[in-house]
């Protein structure tokens, strides 16, 4: 008997470095279950300038930055991935927005990859409108429709009904797995995934 599929909604950012360990860990999950995978927006930090932000002038003690990259690059290294940090935090509005273009159209998921691994793994920044429309073209998008799309108040208003789907859930952070009936906080090990997506194809079994 084949596998069911599990719904997976995943709640993530792309500035957020914890939510590209979590995208590639749910990407290898991929290849051994069964998974449809959705991912949403959740802007953790909208106070960020429209230009960004340099990472030395966020408003956090030394030693917390400190020891939140450690921690990231921790992570990064478990799943082999070299993270590249670029000094500065886009602003990822202007991304996130486009991201819900490329979702009207049926290309999000070539549009999130590419948008994630341009800032983490080409350390870009994603807040600049002319790249994050060249990724869009590369991608089979048309600029000319997605500065239309961007006019409209229609990327905003999905953005926050997403955060309000997210108080719904309590989820205050990210990333965030809902899978099934399950949530999960943040970039956890394999080992946690496979064991709550285990035990809910086992309790899937016994229903027939």
């Amino acid at each position: 008997m084949s596998q069911p599929k599990l719904k997976v909604i995943a709640y993530s950012d792309y500035i957020c470095p914890f939510c590209y360990i979590g995208y590639h860990r749910i990407e290898q999950l991929k290849k051994e279950f069964n998974l449809d995978v959705e991912w949403r927006p959740f802007e953790i930090h909208p106070e960020t300038p429209k230009g960004g932000a340099l990472t030395g002038e966020l408003p956090f003690p030394k030693e917390y930055l400190e020891l939140a990259f450690a921690n990231v690059k921790r992570l990064a290294d478990e799943d082999g991935l070299t993270l590249k940090f670029s000094g500065k935090l886009p602003n990822s509005r202007l991304a996130l927005h486009i991201s819900e273009f490329a979702r009207k159209k049926g290309i999000f998921g070539a549009f999130h990859k590419l948008v994630l691994e341009a800032y983490w793994l080409e350390g870009k920044d994603i807040g600049d409108k002319h790249l994050l429309l060249d990724l869009a073209e590369s991608v089979g998008l048309d600029k000319k429709e997605i500065e239309l799309y961007l006019r409209t108040d229609e990327p905003f208003k999905a953005v926050q009904n997403y955060l309000k789907e997210l108080r719904r859930y309590g989820i205050n952070g990210v990333p965030s797995f809902v899978i099934e009936d399950r949530l999960i906080i943040g970039a956890q090990p394999y080992e946690v995934f496979k064991k709550i997506i285990n035990k809910i194809l086992d309790e899937k079994s016994k229903e027939f």
